[in-house]
């Protein structure tokens, strides 16, 4: 628990003393924890972890209310009690116990030591505010009223007989007039309401806030009996059960469905305690309720919001898992089929961009309409996420897995055909596709759960995505596998860094003479259990997460510790390295690359970093400053795959790049396929014209390497010349 709570002797400042002051006296932290988060933004809050502690706090700062744990090492609850209501300064302090016992006897106990109220642990935190609001507004209030009252009477005998006093008693007797006002104002302007009754519950005060409340005035109110108010219409509970039991217990908390005077029900927690006199003579009841309609309401309104969509209103994950649960139990106990599907808009995020997150909105809800219009009445409907919406059908008891698997065709290729229909927005017509996941359940193999089902189903989906979308696409058990192993790859993946299980290959670059020229550094991943996993998977996976990026960081500070044992043998050969265009152009690559050019001792020049063709063409402003960047570094940039874009001229133009590199596909058909030839020729011409030099990947045999003596300036690269081998190996053989 923070020192600022603890219990000490320093004096209070000024905004603490706008704030009633309440010490909690517990051993426990986690409970002082709950009740400290709880209290602390109406209260001042003081903590105590022993009853002498709590003691000696007490004797130099009066708290207007103490929370106290019974149970506790050394010095228990009742001992505290005990002490605090012997001595005359501190016996009218309010004492609620603390307590996780629940035996009469034991609330007979306190309340005969002087207690006013019992909280029982667990702690639900809003009776907890409520009992501690009732007794600060009501009861506390009332015995310093009766205490300053004493005081007041005691004072005006000693006028009588002290006159020489005369003067300095008219102050005190303006200073405690004050605190009365003060007192009555608290009581009149709580937005709680209160109400005060004798011992037989007829009504003898209430505040505005009461009147407010109840619709009752002041004078009705105080010709009625609580009873007639507050008669219950809640079917647990009767009010003769509450007076009943805050007679017996000296108090009562809970909820209440109340009639307001015109006969309006509405909902209130009421708090009704029990006011005896130092003689138990003088007995009164005070009531301390709010009205709770508006809770009620919040309440329902998230109940609504954790099962369904806000938009659509369609049910939301939760309420689909919860649905097709009961169906998936339904299925199995009936030994019947039923189906669902996953509908994901192909490129929504174009739309938002495009159109604004209105005009989505506007979008989606015409979509939930019509897929309405092409399922039944008792299938469910359910939006998943941002564009993703699910449907669960069902099938006739007796209808076989390949029937049920043609009418969920036949339905979903409806879909498509309903979807494909442009739809308006602001009068302009937008034209949208839709991929979609179709799972049959149960599988014959095995029983799964909601959440597995809806995996599968996703699983389709995302297929349905990687053949183009606009399609129908059936779960396989192959989806599930790939789905799995994608996922358990992507999470080693983010360890394999840490753990030393990645290395660096290189493969060697010649010129036509065979002559080394440099070599291309190459990612290689030995996993534990899994064994190699070809960077053709996992560079693939990276890429759809954050992961490349430490990925490439890792490979360009290690490349850059191999380029400089090269740089003092070799200073003219040449490193290449990848670089993800996901990354290529932002500010935080670029800064780790200028930071480790600092940190390493090479000449830049030998570093090339290569990027795909694609980077540019999607990125291509950012592209341009980025590179522009590396050459002030010195360091040389590639285009890796070159031909494989759509406007290579436009960035030859605008960009310092020294090289192109000839994506493979090219060199391997070219020997036999004239048309590849040409592709190659045309690369190569490019090459002369921009002054740039050319490297060509895929010499696997003897007809690619004597094709390509034509060109005697191109660099050449391939399993022929050098297959790739660990960075050591490669050194360790130059040396």
């Amino acid at each position: 628990m923070h020192s600022n709570y603890l219990a000490n002797n320093n004096g209070l400042t000024t905004e603490q003393k706008h704030k009633p002051l309440i010490l909690i006296v517990d051993d426990e932290p986690s409970n002082l924890h709950v009740l400290v988060e709880g209290l602390l933004t109406d209260y001042d809050v003081r903590i105590s972890t022993s009853g002498e502690q709590a003691l000696i706090f007490i004797e130099s700062t009066r708290p207007d209310l103490i929370l106290l744990d019974i149970m506790m090492p050394g010095m228990d609850g009742y001992e505290v009690c005990n002490i605090l209501k012997a001595k005359q300064n501190t016996k009218g302090i309010p004492v609620i116990f603390v307590t996780a016992l629940t035996e009469e006897e034991s609330e007979e106990k306190g309340f005969a030591m002087g207690a006013i109220d019992y909280i029982h642990k667990p702690y639900k935190l809003a009776l907890v505010r409520a009992r501690i609001r009732t007794h600060i507004t009501a009861q506390g209030m009332l015995d310093r009223l009766i205490e300053k009252n004493f005081d007041l009477h005691d004072k005006l005998l000693e006028i009588e007989s002290l006159a020489k006093e005369l003067s300095q008693r008219e102050e005190e007797l303006k200073e405690l007039s004050s605190k009365q006002k003060l007192f009555y104002q608290a009581l009149t302007g709580t937005a709680d309401g209160v109400v005060i009754t004798d011992s037989n519950g007829k009504i003898i005060a209430v505040n505005p806030s009461f009147c407010r409340i109840t619709g009752y005035s002041e004078s009705d109110s105080l010709q009625m009996q609580l009873h007639d108010i507050k008669q219950n219409n809640h079917p647990s509970i009767s009010f003769d059960q509450v007076w009943h039991h805050a007679n017996q217990a000296g108090y009562w908390s809970g909820e209440l469905v109340t009639r307001r005077k015109n006969g309006e029900l509405y909902p209130e927690l009421l708090t009704l305690s029990m006011v005896k006199g130092e003689q138990d003579t003088n007995v009164h009841y005070i009531g301390v309720f709010s009205d709770i309609s508006s809770v009620k309401i919040t309440q329902e309104r998230i109940h609504y919001l954790t099962w369904h969509d806000e938009l659509t209103g369609l049910p939301n994950r939760n309420g689909f898992l919860k649905q097709l649960e009961q169906q998936l139990q339904v299925c199995s106990t009936e030994n019947s089929y039923a189906y669902i599907y996953i509908i994901d808009i192909d490129s929504f995020h174009s739309i938002n961009d495009g159109l604004g997150l209105l005009a989505g909105d506007n979008i989606l809800k015409e979509l939930t309409k019509r897929i309405h219009s092409k399922v039944s009445k008792k299938d469910v409907i359910a939006r998943l996420g941002s564009d993703e919406f699910a449907v669960l059908c069902t099938v006739e008891k007796g209808v076989g897995r390949i029937r049920a698997q043609a009418m969920a065709e036949n339905k979903a290729q409806e879909l498509l055909i309903s979807v494909n229909h442009p739809f308006v927005v602001d009068e302009q017509d937008v034209s949208l596709t839709v991929s979609i996941g179709t799972y049959i359940f149960p599988r014959e193999d095995q029983w799964e759960s909601a959440i597995e089902t809806i995996r599968n189903c996703e699983a389709a989906c995302y297929k349905a995505k990687e053949k183009g979308g606009n399609r129908v696409t059936f779960f396989d058990t192959s989806f599930g596998e790939q789905a799995k192993r994608r996922f358990e790859i992507e999470q080693d993946l983010r360890k394999a860094i840490s753990n030393n299980e990645l290395s660096l290959y290189l493969q060697s670059q010649f010129d036509r003479s065979q002559t080394l020229k440099g070599a291309e550094v190459l990612l290689r991943w030995e996993h534990p259990q899994k064994g190699f996993i070809s960077p053709g998977e996992f560079i693939s996976i990276a890429e759809e997460s954050d992961i490349i990026y430490d990925l490439d960081c890792w490979v360009t500070s290690n490349a850059l510790e191999i380029l400089t044992q090269l740089s003092k043998t070799h200073p003219k050969l040449n490193l290449s390295i990848n670089v993800s265009g996901r990354h290529f152009h932002e500010a935080r690559f670029l800064s780790f690359i200028s930071q480790q050019i600092k940190q390493h001792s090479i000449n830049p020049q030998q570093l090339t970093i290569e990027i795909i063709e694609g980077t540019l063409l999607n990125h291509m402003e950012a592209a341009i400053e980025a590179v522009h960047f590396l050459k002030k570094l010195g360091i040389r940039v590639s285009i890796d795959d070159f031909g494989t874009g759509y406007s290579s001229l436009t960035y030859l133009k605008q960009l310092p790049i020294q090289e192109l590199k000839i994506d493979r596909s090219f060199v391997l058909e070219a020997p036999t396929d004239n048309n590849d030839k040409l592709i190659i020729d045309m690369i190569v011409s490019l090459g002369r014209l921009f002054e740039l030099e050319i490297v060509a990947e895929g010499v696997e045999n003897q007809s690619h390497f004597d094709l390509l003596q034509e060109y005697p300036e191109v660099i050449l690269q391939g399993y022929y010349l050098h297959r790739p081998e660990p960075a050591s190996d490669w050194l360790e053989k130059l040396n």
